[in-house]
C-alpha cells in the first residue's frame, strides 16, 4: 500500500523533515483569536466570518490528520524495532515522532487508504478533496472583494465627513481604529493562505505516493500569475478569464489559491493606500 511505502521512507527523512517542519511552522501565519475578531466586530466583519470558518475547519482537518499519521508512524516503528530486535519502546517513540513531523501527508493517505484500495480510487478521492476546497476558495475570493469595498467605502465616508468639515482629531482616531480592524482582516485572509497550501501540499503528496506525474501541473501553478486591479474607490476584482483550463481539481486549487494570495496582497495595497492619502489630508 501507498502508506506503507510512504513510512518506510519517513525514518530516512527525519533530520530533514525536523528542519523543515520548524521553518514551515515558523513562516504560518497566526489566525485572529475569538477576542480579537469580537473587539473589532463592525458593518464589514461579516465578510470575514468566512474566512475564520474555513480556516478552523481546515486546521482541524489537518490535525486530524497529523493525529493519525503519528498513531501510524508510533506503530510502524515499533514494527521495524521488532524485526530488528531493537527497543521497540525507543522505536514506537521514533516512529511517533517521525509520524507527527511528516504526519499530515501520512495521516490523509491513511484516510484515503479508508476510503478505497484502487489507485484510481485513491486519485478520485484526493481529487474529490480538492474540488470541495476549491469550491470554498472561490467563495473567499469573493468574500475578500465584498471585504475591501466596504472598507474602502468606510474609509471614503470617513474622507467626505472631513472634507464636509468634521472633527479632525476625532477622524485621525477613525484611522487609527480602522487600521486595528484591518490588520485582524489581513490575518484571517493570510491565515486562510497558509492553511491552502498546506492541504494543497497533502494532495500533491498523496498524488505523487499513487505515482501520477504532479510535477507538471505544480510547475504550471507556479508560473501563474493572476491579474488583479484596484480601481481608486472600488473593490478589487480578481480576473479568473485567465485561469489554465484542466480538470485537473487539485491544479485548479492551486491556480485559485494563487488568486486568493494576489487579490489579498492588492487587497492590503489599496486598504493601506487610502489610509495614507485619507492621512495626508488630516495632516
Amino acid at each position: 500500500m501507498i502508506l506503507a511505502s510512504f513510512l518506510g521512507r519517513s525514518a530516512k527523512f527525519f533530520s530533514t523533515a525536523v528542519l523543515t517542519a520548524a521553518l514551515g511552522l515558523s513562516g504560518c501565519a497566526v489566525a485572529p483569536t475569538a477576542e480579537e475578531l469580537a473587539a473589532t466586530r463592525d458593518e464589514c466583519s461579516r465578510f470575514r466570518a468566512p474566512f475564520t470558518q474555513i480556516s478552523t475547519e481546515r486546521n482541524q482537518r489537518i490535525a486530524r490528520y497529523a493525529q493519525i499519521g503519528a498513531s501510524v508512524g508510533a506503530v510502524a516503528g515499533q514494527t521495524i524495532a521488532r524485526n530488528r530486535n531493537d527497543n521497540q519502546l525507543a522505536g514506537a517513540l521514533q516512529g511517533a515522532l517521525v509520524g507527527a513531523i511528516l504526519g499530515a501527508t501520512g495521516g490523509y493517505l491513511a484516510d484515503l487508504e479508508n476510503r478505497s484500495s484502487s489507485t484510481a480510487g485513491l486519485r478520485r478521492a484526493v481529487n474529490g478533496d480538492a474540488a470541495r476546497d476549491l469550491r470554498e476558495t472561490d467563495r473567499l475570493v469573493s468574500a475578500m472583494t465584498s471585504l475591501n469595498r466596504c472598507r474602502l467605502q468606510q474609509i471614503t465616508a470617513l474622507e467626505r465627513s472631513v472634507r464636509a468639515g468634521g472633527d479632525r482629531t476625532q477622524a485621525m482616531a477613525q484611522i487609527r481604529l480602522i487600521r486595528q480592524k484591518v490588520a485582524i482582516d489581513n490575518r484571517a485572509i493570510n491565515a486562510v493562505v497558509g492553511d491552502l497550501t498546506r492541504t494543497r501540499g497533502l494532495y500533491v503528496s498523496a498524488l505523487k505516493q499513487t505515482g501520477a506525474d504532479t510535477d507538471t501541473f505544480v510547475s504550471s501553478i507556479q508560473r501563474y500569475e493572476p491579474r488583479v486591479t484596484a480601481p481608486q474607490s472600488t473593490s478589487l476584482r480578481v480576473d479568473r478569464s485567465q485561469r489554465p483550463r484542466t480538470s485537473n481539481a487539485v491544479a485548479n486549487l492551486g491556480y485559485a489559491e494563487r488568486e486568493l494570495s494576489a487579490g489579498a496582497a492588492v487587497h492590503v495595497q489599496s486598504i493601506d493606500s487610502a489610509l495614507d492619502d485619507l492621512n495626508d489630508i488630516l495632516i
